[in-house]
């Protein structure tokens, strides 16, 4: 195995910091929604979006590990930029991409390659958390329409984007084979939102009202028993969250050591201090620890066409952790200026934070882990 960035990656990488640089920095400023899609169009422009999507759909067609590290790398330049490559490549259209119809790619893939298209993914309910399968939304066909009804939480970029895809199910058994998808633009009769709550890292959170909503039948993505296929593709999905956190970590760790390398105290660099070396030295283990493990899972979709679960556990695992710790660290070393709002540590900790929650909380994944590694089903259903 080679663990060295090829020297296409690198320009991929390298490629992407040059149009941060040259055309995407003055544009942060304005953070209404309309700020964001300019950004969006801005980054399709660039060839910034759709970076693992097919070509045929006006994707760039990238391996998923050249796709995770230009999303770390924007990422590191600012936490929209990694969002929106991430959204838009690792997120909700990866599966449209593998399971939809050729109509299906054509309406929502290629606009969004485009930039004139967001999707939100939308799993989780009031009482179907870490138990995905417990979701209650439902669907039914009715003609030439799909009917909607039901309720989902914690879906972000709703306000930007333009439609979600809707983790729902088509029967009554109660059992994940009754689960499928349907594709659900916001301006559909019966949708509604609520305003939004905001997380710690300053990121509207929404809640998706389904009263009768009517889509149409041509919006099903699939139509039940399709749990398994859909967390197939969610795995890449999670892997493009992990390289977020990456690029964060990144980039505290980048501010602090620059930080210990000016700040002055006692007469002398605080870099100077063995306490703080030995800090930098631990995050930059733990940095370079959790980009291997995430380059391992990514590398494996090359061979098997998606992540391995397996190794996409253990790489979420590690690198939430590490990342967190790398975010406290930097934090610490900056003192009370990076305990302030003013230095970005503290929003890049906020952020960092939150990927020991999504995707599957950090014990789930542990279950999974231990399932793997055991050979046993390890439900955690009440027998």
């Amino acid at each position: 195995m080679d663990f060295q960035i090829s020297a296409r990656q690198r320009e991929l990488m390298e490629a992407a910091q040059e149009a941060f640089a040259r055309r995407l920095r003055p544009m942060l400023e304005d953070s209404t929604v309309e700020g964001v899609r300019k950004i969006r169009r801005a980054m399709a422009e660039q060839g910034l979006l759709g970076l693992n999507m097919p070509e045929s759909c006006g994707g760039l067609g990238l391996p998923l590990l050249d796709t995770l590290l230009i999303i770390r790398t924007l990422q590191t330049c600012a936490p929209i930029l990694g969002g929106l490559a991430h959204r838009t490549s690792t997120g909700a259209v990866g599966a449209i991409a593998e399971y939809g119809t050729d109509d299906q790619r054509r309406r929502f893939v290629e606009p969004l390659c485009r930039g004139e298209l967001g999707i939100s993914i939308a799993i989780t309910e009031p009482e179907a958390g870490s138990a995905a399968t417990a979701m209650k939304t439902k669907a039914r066909i009715d003609g030439d329409s799909v009917v909607l009804n039901g309720r989902k939480q914690f879906v972000s970029f709703v306000n930007v984007n333009e439609c979600s895809l809707v983790y729902c199910r088509f029967g009554n058994s109660g059992k994940a084979s009754d689960i499928g998808a349907v594709i659900v633009p916001h301006d559909a009769p019966g949708f509604s939102h609520s305003r939004g709550t905001l997380n710690m890292a300053d990121e509207l959170l929404f809640e998706l009202y389904f009263d009768d909503c009517r889509v149409p039948r041509s919006n099903v993505l699939l139509d039940g028993n399709a749990f398994g296929k859909l967390i197939s593709v969610y795995n890449a999905e999670r892997l493009g969250s992990v390289a977020r956190m990456l690029g964060s970590a990144q980039a505290s760790y980048e501010f602090a050591l620059e930080y210990a390398k000016e700040r002055r105290q006692f007469g002398r660099d605080i870099a100077d201090f063995q306490g703080i070396q030995w800090m930098l030295a631990d995050m930059r283990v733990k940095l370079d620890a959790a980009q291997m493990l995430v380059y391992r899972a990514a590398a494996s979709a090359q061979q098997t066409g998606l992540p391995v679960p397996l190794e996409t556990s253990i790489a979420k695992v590690f690198t939430a952790k590490a990342a967190k710790e790398i975010c406290d660290d930097a934090i610490q070393i900056c003192g009370a200026n990076g305990y302030t709002k003013e230095y970005p540590l503290a929003h890049r900790y906020a952020e960092v934070r939150g990927g020991s929650i999504y995707g599957g909380t950090l014990q789930i994944h542990k279950n999974m882990i231990a399932a793997a590694i055991l050979g046993r089903d390890n439900s955690q259903w009440k027998k």
